[in-house]
């Protein structure tokens, strides 16, 4: 079973824990409960002996199935089957003439697996009693098999004490070897389980970085569109006032009263607005906020970094409506920034600033290291939400090692375009 494949089949069995223990069951009950049927077959033992015998074995092979959903049921079932088949009487084998204990049948060895899944899946306490069990009840099967005359058996060509250090060490070493290596099981799974819920949580918080990362920086959008929108409302409102009073007695001076009366009440909703989404929950007023005009200052600040810009501009500029151009800013800051971040100051970012008839374009390459893998980037979901404001698309691409490469269209009209795309 290869890596990929087993947390597949272990997510499964996890799911199916009956069908899966069933089926288990079967598994173990073809080779070594059909031998054992032959054997109480071949037998001529009285027929209540190999019937009770046969009702300890079948018990014992359907304990599996409760192994994971009821550990501490089915262990004891198991347990109680065994001290079934130890105080039995021995079985006689007319083909050989040999006498042997039902314990010895192959099925027992179904007891093993049921110790093994104790000891993984119960607290340390249980688990400990449950091994208690177990070598009491191996004390109990040396005892039966102690002497192998009483029961018609041979020790075979070892002495007699040493077949029984050999017996009483060789089961006892079994469970001690059985339970340890459940523990073992245990202890892995619980620490695969706390890696996986490692994993989860750090996702989560990644997450709830990301998103709390892209309210911060609509809240930022909001208080600069604010400034934005705050600044063509005062311009309104002053020309219709201009308008109003150049000629109060014509027939449009209402109409421009109205005008800056309606403008007058937008600011104040507006400083009202603000009001809110400050953290501080003071009104401040309208900052000057940055342009195209102010990209030299950006420019030398990112220099004297370290890193290396190359500017190149194509096409006839043109003056831009205060939100395009405010966001063109924003996307230039953050492009570079992430520049500094992930390709270290000792990087070189070409910048291109393209005019288009109907938008603009801007595209900034750097030869870092390139994006970091399963990083989304808090930087640009805010650009995205800042270009989908204007009607603008973002692309981001790169390579590990080949460097990072971010282009952004930015329309002149926010009609031109009904949405960005990712």
């Amino acid at each position: 079973m290869t890596k990929a494949t087993r947390p597949c089949v272990d997510s499964f069995l996890g799911r199916h824990r009956v069908s899966g223990d069933a089926a288990l069951a079967v598994l173990l009950a073809l080779p070594l409960g059909l031998i054992s049927l032959s054997l109480l077959r071949a037998s001529d033992s009285p027929l209540s002996i190999r019937l009770v015998t046969g009702f300890g074995l079948l018990i014992l092979h359907g304990s599996v199935v409760l192994r994971r959903l009821r550990p501490r049921a089915a262990y004891s079932i198991a347990a109680a089957a065994m001290v079934l088949l130890v105080l039995l009487p021995p079985l006689h084998d007319p083909s050989s003439g040999a006498n042997y204990p039902p314990v010895l049948l192959p099925s027992t060895l179904v007891f093993g697996l049921l110790l093994y899944t104790v000891a993984g899946r119960l607290d340390l306490l249980s688990s400990l009693a449950c091994l208690a069990v177990a070598l009491m009840g191996v004390g109990l099967v040396v005892a039966r098999l102690w002497d192998p005359v009483s029961w018609g058996g041979s020790s075979g060509s070892y002495e007699l004490p040493v077949w029984r250090i050999g017996l009483s060490a060789g089961l006892a070493a079994a469970a001690v070897c059985l339970w340890s290596l459940g523990r073992l099981s245990g202890m892995r799974a619980l620490f695969l389980a706390e890696l996986a819920a490692k994993a989860e949580r750090a996702e989560a918080d990644r997450a709830r970085e990301r998103a709390e990362a892209a309210r911060a920086e609509r809240d930022r959008i909001s208080r600069e569109m604010h400034d934005v929108v705050s600044h063509s409302l005062a311009v309104m409102v002053s020309q219709a006032e201009g308008g109003r009073l150049s000629d109060p007695d014509a027939p449009g001076a209402a109409v421009f009263g109205t005008i800056a009366g309606v403008g007058r009440d937008a600011l104040r909703d507006m400083r009202g607005l603000l009001g809110v989404l400050r953290a501080d929950g003071e009104v401040e007023g309208p900052a000057p906020q940055p342009r195209l005009a102010d990209l030299p200052d950006l420019l030398e600040h990112v220099r004297r970094t370290g890193v290396r810009v190359l500017v190149r501009e194509t096409g006839d500029a043109r003056p831009l409506r205060p939100a395009v151009d405010l966001t063109a800013y924003r996307v230039i800051q953050e492009g570079l920034t992430n520049v500094i971040k992930h390709a270290g100051v000792t990087a070189t970012a070409d910048m291109t600033i393209a005019w288009r008839p109907d938008r603009l374009d801007i595209t900034i390459k750097d030869d870092g290291a390139g994006p970091p893998p399963g990083e989304a980037g808090a930087g640009l979901t805010g650009m995205r939400e800042r270009l989908s404001m204007v009607g603008g698309s973002l692309h981001v691409s790169g390579r590990p090692g080949a460097g990072f490469e971010l282009s952004a269209a930015v329309p002149y009209d926010a009609r031109s375009l009904s949405s960005s795309e990712s």
